[in-house]
């Protein structure tokens, strides 16, 4: 077995003391040239190679790590990655980490305005957040070009230049949707693709499933009709009912996002036999889902889009560890049969 030298081998060998190693591995405290090359010299010779755990304990650094999260209490969506930030924060609770979490209203550009420039004040070490809105993200993301700050985003991709995104690709995501679709639907159909609740124009989360959605059928389904519309989902049935004028039915419906269940209940409730292919394992969606009033749903794993974006950033700033750019995870569907093993 390999032996495991410490920082007396390493000492005894450069014939300096202890401290003095302590000093140059740690790079804290002056330390004379001939000393710190004779040192290096001894390092190079054992091949030590020093424990990122003791390493880090050692360090008087506190690393601030701020996160801005959609509020939970406006959107059930958010609560898995709220648990999951929360796990992370407690597998590291031994290492100096500040990590504050913040929230913003997810239909309120100002909300999240706001609480990105109470976050930029504090001059965090890394910066973890959803850019829900794309404009405001870039802008927040330019204010901190000329800073050292970490930055990670996590479920919806961004055009700001952030040094880590984890999640799904979209595009891929709304081709897998739409490939869904074309195997339910007779030859010359009718599509309606929603995006509820969030600005369209500044969302880049819902024009990549959407893009996604519309390049499959242009592709393989090219005799079918699509639609595309914003809806407000407190406005229920009277205001899908609107998408029925001229006696347009639709075969299926695309949601973009996690709030299907409004949809399938108010789809129901007019007596529609649409299909609904949506997102995501809300209690609401499941129960819909049993139910047979949706057909599919994507699930995009929020709670490990979180934690594993904050157990990055953490293992980054406490070990040097390689921060990855972007990590994709696996697009899975779900359907009535399956569910249950998700949950």
């Amino acid at each position: 077995m390999k032996k495991k030298y410490v920082l007396k081998d390493i000492a005894k060998l450069a014939g300096v003391s202890i401290g003095t190693v302590d000093r140059v591995i740690h790079n804290r405290g002056r330390v004379s040239a001939e000393s710190e090359e004779r040192v290096k010299a001894a390092i190079k010779e054992l091949h030590y190679v020093p424990n990122p755990v003791a390493q880090s304990l050692k360090n008087n650094k506190v690393h601030q790590i701020k996160i801005l999260l959609p509020d939970p209490s406006i959107d059930p969506y958010w609560v898995p990655c709220e648990h999951g930030i929360h796990e992370i924060k407690d597998e590291f609770k031994a290492f100096d980490l500040d990590i504050e979490l913040s929230y913003f209203d997810p239909v309120n550009v100002n909300s999240f305005k706001k609480a990105g420039e109470t976050i930029l004040d504090k001059k965090p070490d890394s910066l973890l957040f959803v850019p829900l809105f794309e404009k405001e993200s870039m802008l927040l993301m330019e204010r901190l070009k000329n800073t050292n700050t970490l930055t990670s985003t996590f479920n919806s991709p961004s055009n700001s230049g952030v040094h880590q995104f984890i999640g799904q690709n979209l595009f891929l995501s709304g081709r897998v949707a739409a490939k869904l679709a074309c195997d339910h639907l007779p030859s010359e159909a009718n599509v309606g693709i929603l995006h509820l609740d969030e600005s369209f124009n500044n969302a880049l989360h819902m024009q990549e499933k959407e893009k996604g959605f519309r390049a499959y059928f242009e592709e393989n389904c090219p005799t079918s009709q699509l639609y595309t519309h914003t809806w407000d989902s407190s406005k229920s049935k009277y205001h899908l009912e609107d998408l029925q004028k001229d006696s347009l039915v639709y075969d299926i419906l695309f949601v973009t996002n996690s709030k299907i269940h409004p949809v399938a209940m108010a789809v129901h409730e007019i007596g529609l036999k649409t299909k609904l292919i949506g997102y995501d394992l809300l209690k609401e969606n499941v129960v819909c889902l049993k139910e047979g009033r949706i057909d599919f749903l994507i699930h995009q794993a929020p709670k490990t889009q979180a934690s594993l974006s904050l157990k990055n950033v953490i293992e980054h700033l406490l070990f040097k560890k390689p921060l990855p750019e972007t990590v994709l995870l696996p697009i899975e569907i779900i359907n009535s049969e399956n569910v249950d093993s998700y949950l």
